[in-house]
Formats: structure tokens, sequence, C-alpha cells
């Protein structure tokens, strides 16, 4: 009858259980790795040595900013040229749409060596296609996802 009387207890205790389960689940699905496999759909960790990533919280499409650190940078453009289904470009056909999303970024992207883009993109709808940008300064390669789906080419 005494295990009984504490049952209000054991309850609140399981609760505390599944709320920390849950806010480390969360926190483990923001990480850079596995937002990165999310939305471009492919493992990290193969070519990449490190990750870091950027959210902007303000966009109602949620874009995302990688910075990605790598010794084989030509093995890495390769694989997200396949993944992300991007075409080299030249600066003057970039969208206008990312100066209003973070001017500093295309600054930089004016400085870029090269820029690849997605083939086809839809701003207001992410399921018709996503923008995708790669681009590179003196030190990092950047890749800016504007959407939160993968989209199969």
């Amino acid at each position: 009858m005494t295990k009984l009387r504490h049952w209000p207890q054991y309850l609140l205790a399981a609760l505390l259980a599944l709320l920390v389960f849950f806010i480390g689940w969360t926190y483990y699905l923001g990480t850079p790795a596995v937002t990165f496999s999310r939305l471009v759909g492919i493992d990290p960790t193969k070519e990449i040595s490190h990750l870091t990533l950027r959210r902007y919280p303000k966009n109602a499409l949620s874009p995302h900013l990688f910075t990605i650190e790598t010794d084989d940078e030509n093995a890495v453009v390769a694989t997200l040229v396949g993944a992300c289904g991007i075409r080299k470009i030249p600066y003057d056909t970039l969208d206008a749409a990312l100066e209003k999303i973070d001017p500093e970024m295309t600054e930089v992207i004016s400085r870029s060596p090269y820029i690849y883009q997605s083939r086809r993109y839809d701003l207001h709808d992410p399921k018709k296609g996503r923008l995708c940008v790669l681009f590179r300064d003196s030190g990092d390669l950047y890749l800016f996802i504007n959407g939160n789906y993968k989209e199969s080419l």
C-alpha cells in the first residue's frame, strides 16, 4: 500500500525523464551534421573535416548557411553538385533575394572564385525546388540552402 501512495511522484519522475530525453533529442537533431544530412541527403563525414551552421530565424523558409572545412575541396564540390542539383554560374545571374536574406553573404559571394546555384527553385514553395548556393572565400567553402525539403532532381 505504501508504493501506491507515492504514485504521483513516480509519474512526475517519469514525465521529467521523458522531458529530458526529448530535450536531448531535439538538441541532437539541431546539430550541424544531422541538419546537413537531413537537408542535403549525404553523410558529411566522408570528405568534410569540420562543419558549422548558421540559421536565419526571421525568414519563413528557414535558410541555413553551412561553413565547410575540408582537405579535398574538389571531392566536396563534386559531391554537392550531384546532391543539390547545382550548376556553375556567373555572379551577375545570382538571385537578388540573397541580398535581402544576408548582405554580408552576398559580399563574400561577389569575391568568390566560383559560384554554384540550383538549376531550378521556387522561393515561395520549397517543395517545388529550393535555392542552394555553393561558394567559397579564402579559407572555407559555404553552402547556403533556402528551404527545408530535400528535392530530388
